[in-house]
């Protein structure tokens, strides 16, 4: 025998789901330009059926007796997730590079009037006038002038190049503080999802706007557990940085190529601080090879070299004019040439101005596969007004209907009670 009542329940359950159903439509459509939120979705079931005798023998049938909210949860592809990580982590790694590159392509200043080539196109020029006037005392001066502008030159750039560095590590300490510090958050987070229940999608979405920031900063693989935690590890090695509430920091490493274990813009900057020494030390050899070629001699040497300087343990920065010397000595003709020195910071010039090239088109590709994959992950996730205010319609019609259900079992009920009886 079904209860009377069973209209009066069922109709219940039908207004309770298709309110929240409303609730969660009109918390997607308040959160459409949030950043980072994702769409929510009321997820329900045919609640257990009734046994009932229909007077077919022994058999019986089963009536319904409505439906049950189950959850209500976020809508996410975790392959897209996980592909938009992995696309951000790579992005992040070939901006720091870029971003390098484009400041060396700076410091060199090639082509320029002012930059490096030019001034030893100057010296070299001084140096045929002297030849042409052996014993002229002007020519000797501007030779000494020539070579302290070359000098100059090579030692902006030199101390530039010491700057770079420089920045490159405290870049490099920073961001792997900002990466400990998203570890922590998450870890917060882990701690407050696993408490309010794995249904916290407010939570999890600021747990992933983390952990997506995180991202760009290094190579990570993500597990979520049963309990709504996720578990983070490094890719390249595996070594655990979060573990529910558990979080093992990362340290900052000090030599060169240390950090690019790391990936993302951690591996970035160590690369960077990689190509930025590279590049100094070849222009140091440009440099000592160049003064060599226009004669040079030890610090406190009697001879009548331009230069003063080390040429077994070269420090551009130590590189003088000697002032001292008249005459001076024409340039030896043994060891490499001024121009060939000259064709090597050439070659310098074009390697760099192909590498920065190469960097900038990789930026590119990479930032539109990141919009690619970004643009896919938002036609699952992301709110689309058109699709909640036609939902918002069906569920204001399944909310009536119930209501208009709980009104008709009312009426029937209040026939039975109040009038069967006159």
């Amino acid at each position: 025998m079904v209860s009377s009542f069973h209209g009066l329940e069922l109709g219940k359950r039908g207004l309770s789901v298709g309110q929240a159903s409303i609730a969660t439509t009109g918390q997607n459509i308040a959160n459409v330009n949030t950043k980072g939120y994702s769409r929510q979705q009321v997820n329900s079931t045919a609640s257990p059926s009734l046994d009932v005798w229909t007077g077919q023998g022994a058999n019986t049938g089963q009536l319904g007796t409505g439906v049950n909210l189950d959850s209500i949860t976020r809508v996410r592809d975790r392959f897209l997730d996980q592909q938009f990580r992995d696309h951000s982590e790579t992005l992040g790694q070939w901006q720091a590079k870029q971003t390098t590159l484009d400041r060396l392509e700076t410091i060199v200043n090639e082509p320029s009037d002012s930059g490096l080539n030019s001034a030893m196109d100057g010296l070299n020029s001084a140096w045929q006038d002297l030849a042409n006037e052996p014993g002229s005392l002007s020519a000797q001066a501007v030779v000494k002038e020539r070579a302290q502008a070359f000098i100059e030159v090579a030692q902006s750039m030199n101390k530039s190049m010491d700057s770079l560095k420089s920045e490159l590590t405290q870049q490099s300490q920073a961001t792997v503080a900002e990466a400990n510090g998203y570890l922590k958050q998450i870890a917060e987070l882990n701690k407050s999802i696993v408490r309010d229940g794995s249904q916290s999608n407010d939570l999890k979405d600021k747990r992933d706007a983390l952990v997506e920031e995180l991202s760009t900063l290094m190579s990570i693989k993500v597990d979520e557990k049963s309990n709504g935690s996720y578990s983070i590890s490094l890719s390249s090695n595996n070594q655990q940085l979060v573990s529910g509430e558990e979080v093992s920091e990362i340290d900052h490493k000090t030599g060169t190529g240390e950090n690019e274990m790391y990936g993302g813009k951690l591996a970035g900057l160590s690369e960077s601080m990689d190509t930025a020494t590279a590049y100094q030390e070849n222009l140091n050899n440009v440099v000592s090879d160049f003064a060599q070629a226009n004669s040079m001699s030890a610090a406190g040497g009697k001879d009548q070299a331009l230069f003063i300087g080390n040429a077994a343990d070269f420090k551009l920065s130590e590189l003088k004019v000697n002032y001292e010397a008249s005459p001076l000595n024409q340039p030896a003709a043994t060891g490499k040439t001024a121009a060939a020195a000259q064709s090597d910071f050439r070659k310098l010039v074009s390697q760099l101005g192909a590498q920065s090239q190469a960097a900038i088109n990789s930026v590119t590709n990479h930032g539109a596969t990141l919009q690619a994959t970004e643009n896919r992950r938002q036609s699952v996730t992301g709110v689309s007004l058109d699709e909640e205010m036609a939902n918002l319609i069906k569920y204001q019609h399944s909310y009536n209907a119930a209501a208009r259900l709980v009104s008709m079992t009312d009426q029937m009920l209040d026939t039975i009670i109040n009038r069967m009886g006159n």
